[in-house]
């Protein structure tokens, strides 16, 4: 998995954000459409390969609701929505519909439908799923899902299984981040959200404990270790500002465990480190098994 992230890292323009959460390097946007480089694939295209890993079997993409979220809707679904909107336009140009349009002009509404379905709809857990497949893992070890919950509830119930000898086949194990150092290929994750009580390992596990695959909306990210060393490690995500990005997380000095200022902390005081855009309540942990 961790190999797999660099790969598309890199493919994404090696975004980059450094331990105080601050952006040194840009990269490509989800939305691009000219390759970088020949032979290269389009941004858009690559973000649209992830999310087939939600569900393989749906070569398609139709378009439905879950966890609040929208997937990427079929080309079907908007190209209706595009000849309501766009109604008048298309008679200005001699045609009732998409389908009257020249084999070249709806190849480029086509890509453009395609396009839109990528941007504004968030992806970083489509994306953990596609790197889950490559590394060659199948239904029985990952949730592969559009939402991070799905397989973070999974290693939830893997620890409780372990904890009473319970066989389990999944790959993951949930961990307290603040106590268990992460290792190459693991994820570090977070709730996202405002609610006190999500925002610390005992807090966000006694939802998981309790939500089904599937079930309610419980917003989450995480991100997959790629490299460790004695100060911190790298992580990287999809969807984080709009790209594959890397961020570096910091070690609390002389530990292994993650400084508690991502977390957040009073501005201005000598111990207080400002993370900017890494400053989240990472709290959980999945450990490969």
């Amino acid at each position: 998995m961790a190999a797999a992230a660099r790969r598309e890292h890199e493919a994404f323009g090696s975004q980059t954000l450094d331990a105080e959460g601050r952006l040194t390097q840009a990269g490509y946007s989800e939305a691009e459409d000219a390759p970088r480089w020949p032979g290269a694939m389009a941004s858009w295209k690559r973000v649209m390969g992830y999310w087939r890993a939600v569900d393989p079997q749906d070569a398609g993409l139709p378009s439905r609701v879950r966890f609040g979220a929208l997937r990427p809707a079929s080309r079907e679904l908007l190209t209706q929505a595009l000849n309501r909107a766009t109604a008048t336009h298309l008679q200005g140009l001699g045609v009732d519909s998409v389908q009257g349009l020249e084999s070249q002009e709806l190849r480029a509404v086509q890509t453009a439908l395609d396009r839109v379905a990528v941007i504004d709809t968030p992806w970083s857990a489509a994306f953990v799923s596609w790197l889950a497949r490559q590394a060659g893992l199948g239904p029985d070890e990952f949730v592969f899902s559009e939402a991070h919950a799905d397989y973070a509830g999974a290693a939830w119930q893997a620890r409780a299984d372990e904890a009473q000898g319970r066989a389990n086949s999944f790959a993951l194990r949930a961990c307290d981040l603040a106590r268990t150092p992460p290792r190459v290929g693991d994820l570090v994750c977070h709730a996202r959200s405002d609610d006190e009580g999500l925002a610390d390992f005992e807090g966000l596990g006694r939802i998981l404990a309790t939500r089904r695959t599937g079930g309610s909306a419980l917003p989450m990210h995480c991100d997959v270790v790629v490299g460790v060393d004695a100060t911190g490690f790298d992580a990287i995500g999809g969807n984080v500002l709009q790209s594959v990005t890397l961020r570096r997380l910091a070690f609390a000095p002389g530990t292994r465990s993650l400084d508690p200022s991502y977390r957040g902390c009073t501005t201005g005081t000598a111990a207080c480190v400002d993370r900017h855009m890494s400053r989240q309540p990472w709290s959980l942990l999945l450990q490969w098994r």
